[in-house]
């Protein structure tokens, strides 16, 4: 016997309609999780990561999916109001071109309402696209301080450029590229616009999984970069930077010239891993 929900528009039937959506986005937000915590963890010590990877996972991710969504909004703040801004001007500058009598002839009411229409068509797609930015941007800028170098600029725009040549790629634009023919394939074949579909869901996934890897090597970098700060636990007392902390979990680094040090405390544990004998050893277990 199947179970079946009643039928009603209530926001439980949508989520039930909906569910392999509402499932496909839940996998999305864990599969990029888990991406950035492998970056993070790429320059610890396997020793602290078989102590620490799990109790810090908590902390880390957390941390990633706020300023995640803190970014998202903020970016969706800034589309809004240029918003305000572009609709208006676009509209004054159909009207300039058309003129701002409302006695138009034929011709002139025939391309002012196209040229309307195709905005308004475009606009969904366009706003999309300037919000993505915006939020790519913000998180570079707030999460990771990304400086932008010549390697690191080059890096992006080769990226920009193939991200959309995968995409292109798999959605077979290139058995007949044409972008109108193509763009008209999509329209009236079923088949051919659930390949592209796929090719969009794909190519986008694999390069937000990439990026948020990057951007776990990138946080991780930025703490472990930053100035040392007095730290005083009950068995450590010194100068350490704090690269990640969850509940009574607690990961310090420790840097003296080409000397490094992960220290790890817990309530009941406390471990250290260095790369020679230059600081004291701590390892002790209550």
């Amino acid at each position: 016997m199947q179970f079946s929900l009643p039928p009603s528009r209530t926001w439980l039937y949508e989520v039930w309609n909906h569910k392999a959506s509402v499932l496909g986005g839940i996998l999305a937000i864990i599969s990029l999780s888990l991406a950035h915590y492998a970056g993070f963890l790429m320059k610890v010590p396997l020793q602290i990561v078989a102590v620490a990877g799990m109790p810090l996972a908590k902390g880390v991710t957390a941390t990633f999916l706020f300023y995640m969504f803190i970014c998202a909004v903020l970016a969706r703040v800034l589309v809004s109001m240029l918003q305000l801004i572009v609709v208006p001007t676009f509209a004054l500058t159909d009207r300039l071109e058309t003129g701002f009598s409302w006695k138009m002839n034929w011709k002139k009411r025939r391309r002012f309402a196209r040229s309307n229409t195709q905005t308004i068509n475009l606009e969904g797609y366009l706003w999309i696209y300037i919000q993505s930015l915006f939020f790519l941007l913000l998180m570079l800028a707030i999460y990771v301080k990304f400086k932008v170098t010549w390697i690191s600029g080059i890096g992006l725009l080769v990226s920009a450029i193939l991200i959309p040549l995968s995409g292109l790629v798999r959605s077979g634009f290139f058995l007949q590229p044409i972008p109108r023919t193509f763009a008209k394939k999509i329209k009236e074949r079923p088949i051919r616009s659930g390949r592209a579909a796929s090719a969009v869901f794909v190519t986008i996934m694999a390069a937000l999984i990439i990026l948020a890897f990057f951007m776990g090597v990138m946080r991780a970098s930025l703490l472990r970069d930053q100035n040392p700060q007095l730290t005083m636990t009950k068995d450590f007392t010194g100068m350490a930077a704090v690269i990640a902390s969850s509940g009574g979990e607690l990961l310090l680094f420790q840097k003296k010239d080409v000397e490094i040090r992960y220290i790890y405390f817990t309530p009941e544990f406390t471990t250290s891993v260095e790369s020679n004998s230059v600081f004291p050893s701590i390892g002790s277990k209550k």
